[in-house]
């Protein structure tokens, strides 16, 4: 009978030596063989034959027995195996016990068909077992061969490989019948892939994958450094979690493909054996969501998703906190840990799919960073469906090796560093773009505010010069024709002089209120335009002012104030000049961090297409500009409405 080479067949059926999203502390049995051809005659079912470095399917000989008690001695398996009471699991690729408790006793009879001596190691692939060795041939004289443990480091176990094997010698013609016991060490579940092959077999193996992950290990580590370095130097709090989500990914692999055990220290080994793999996978869902929620902006676009995804997030932290106590201060099989070890997975499960169906109706609503990271995590969703019905039904649809989850988390982990780096490089753009153009409307507004303050300085000068200049003037002639005449200076004289005195007094101090308005520094402007209202009130009497104001709690700068007691004034000046109206309202409040400015007359209103000449109303809208906010106008023979909105930090 030709058989598959052993290099070729374990190339094929390592695949399930990754598997993302399974429940926690998965083992693997039994070696797939994905392409066997037979020719020829059926050889026997009670012995696994093996010859040089071509071999069977191990699945047909191996068989197990549970044992739920976890008490029986040697002596009583080997009873149990003389009568016939081990059982077959020949249909699965792999040995999935599912949750349990129990050890498990696998025999294996092996059988030398060749004329020299094979070197030989039986490998199982996980770390979350111990495994004790028996060789029974002799029944009556069984005896220990070796105890292996993920414990170990590689330099204490029988054969240095990353797998917990047993390395044996087979002479020709010889037959062995070897028993395997499997205790659960940090896991609550027993699923791995097992083989037996020749030493040189083995070690080619191992030297490929290891030399495979390691790449991963060295991109994903390089991925993690530059979404961090992109942090510091961008200041963009995606690219920090991000960076995490991918240590959590190094993490992982490094526990799914065993390779812990090669990289790290021992005493970091020993610390980090006590947490399974699916703790790392909720770790990394963490990280997942909040990456997803700050690159979508899901908080403003999917308020509702948020919460739940939010709600999500913190119950998964509260997990992975209860979760590591659980991990270093009892073992996973005590109860409270193993029942909340299925709740973990439970919940890991469950959350996973809702972020996916949440990335898929963001991305069928349009938002277009939805659909950039559903095309990333695309491939992880493809993988894991692929592993559900692995791990169910035994069904696999394809593979990439080292892992199909492992290169979806490299190709999630690329895509989305390549999309945040399009991202960046688009929005340096645009930034530089409006830059300019803000460098052009700041020119603009420059040569405005100056245009502006020169016309003011001109009606100011105008202002001094008709009225208190005229006054003084005037004022001057009088004392002085008073003087010349050199008669007794009447009572009645004495009060004109003070009248006309006290009225270029308040000509002067209106003046020097428009050029800075009293103790703007320390003053709130409530009670700056309260005053102003009061006085505006005593100067115009036949129109009705009213001033109504709720800004507590908005700290607005000294420039702020200026500029906003200078665009009210303006609006009112200008409404009492041009407006002819009876009425003037204004209203100023703080809301959702905005400063809200009406005041409405009920004059005759004005051409919005041509009356913006005034230096009144230029004012305003050049003092709205400068600070970043925006006016609308409304005006008709009613009246006329101004409505300011300004941003407040």
């Amino acid at each position: 009978m030709e058989i598959p080479n052993i290099r070729y067949v374990a190339c094929v059926n390592i695949c399930l030596d990754l598997h993302m999203f399974s429940y926690s502390r998965f083992f693997i049995f039994f070696l797939v063989i994905s392409c066997s051809f037979f020719f020829g005659q059926q050889k026997s079912r009670d012995t696994f034959l093996i010859k040089g470095a071509n071999w069977e399917q191990m699945a047909d000989y191996v068989s197990f027995f549970e044992d739920k008690s976890q008490k029986l001695s040697l002596e009583e398996v080997l009873k149990l195996e003389r009568n016939h009471q081990f059982r077959k699991k020949k249909e699965y690729r792999v040995f999935n016990s599912r949750y349990t408790r129990s050890d498990f006793w696998f025999v294996l009879p092996i059988k030398n068909v060749s004329e020299k001596d094979l070197q030989l190691v039986w490998s199982f692939y996980n770390n979350n077992f111990k495994v004790d060795f028996y060789d029974i041939t002799k029944a009556k004289n069984a005896r220990l061969l070796a105890q292996v443990s993920p414990e170990q480091m590689i330099d204490e176990r029988p054969f240095d490989s990353r797998a917990l094997c047993l390395p044996f010698t087979l002479k020709p013609k010889e037959f062995k019948k070897i028993l395997a016991k499997i205790n659960i060490t940090n896991a609550n579940q027993i699923y791995f892939l097992s083989d037996v092959t020749t030493v040189e077999d083995m070690l080619f193996w191992e030297q490929n994958y290891a030399m495979t992950v390691g790449q991963f290990l060295g991109y994903f580590s390089f991925m993690c450094l530059f979404n961090i370095f992109l942090f510091f130097i961008l200041k963009q709090e995606v690219h920090l979690w991000h960076g995490f989500y991918v240590f959590s990914i190094i993490l992982f692999t490094l526990n799914e493909n065993i390779v812990d055990v090669l990289l790290l220290p021992k005493w970091l080994y020993h610390f980090l054996l006590n947490f399974p793999k699916m703790f790392w996978l909720l770790v990394s869902l963490i990280f997942c969501i909040k990456v997803f929620q700050l690159f979508t902006d899901q908080k403003r676009n999917f308020p509702r998703l948020y919460r739940v995804l939010f709600f999500c997030r913190n119950l998964i932290i509260v997990t992975v906190v209860i979760q590591f106590l659980l991990c270093v201060f009892f073992n996973v099989q005590d109860t409270i840990a193993y029942e909340f070890s299925i709740f973990s997975d439970s919940l890991l499960l469950l959350v996973s799919i809702l972020v996916f169906v949440s990335i898929i109706y963001q991305s069928i609503k349009g938002d277009k960073n939805s659909i950039y990271f559903l095309v990333a995590s695309l491939f992880i969703l493809i993988a894991f469906i692929n592993y559900m019905l692995d791990a169910i039904w035994q069904m696999q649809l394809f593979y990439f090796q080292p892992g199909n989850i492992l290169v979806g988390m490299m190709v999630e982990v690329s895509l989305l560093t390549a999309i945040f780096i399009v991202i960046i490089v688009k929005q340096s753009r645009e930034n530089r773009k409006q830059f300019e153009v803000k460098s052009v409307e700041n020119q603009k507004l420059s040569k405005m505010m100056l245009n502006l303050q020169e016309e003011e300085r001109k009606e100011i000068a105008q202002e001094i010069h008709d009225g208190v200049g005229s006054h003084l003037s005037g004022l001057k002639l009088y004392i002085q024709n008073i003087f010349e005449s050199k008669k007794p200076i009447q009572e009645d004289v004495k009060s004109d002089i003070l009248r006309q005195m006290k009225n270029i007094y308040e000509d002067l101090r209106n003046i020097s209120h428009q050029l800075m308005p009293a103790f703007i520094e320390d003053s709130k402007i409530s009670d700056l335009l309260t005053n102003k209202f009061e006085q505006y009130q005593r100067q115009f009497p036949n129109i009705r002012f009213g001033f109504q104001e709720n800004i507590e709690g908005a700290k607005l700068s000294q420039t702020e104030r200026l500029h906003t007691y200078r665009m009210i004034t303006a609006l009112v000046d200008n409404a009492i000049k041009h407006s002819e109206c009876t009425e003037i309202n204004c209203q100023i409040y703080y809301e959702d961090k905005h400063l809200e400015i009406t005041v409405e007359d009920n004059g005759i209103g004005f051409n919005l297409d041509s009356d913006f000449s005034g230096i009144g109303i230029r004012s305003v809208k050049s003092r709205v500009n400068y600070l970043k906010g925006n006016i609308n106008i409304e005006s008709n023979k009613d009246g006329s409405i101004f409505i300011i909105s300004i941003p407040i930090k």
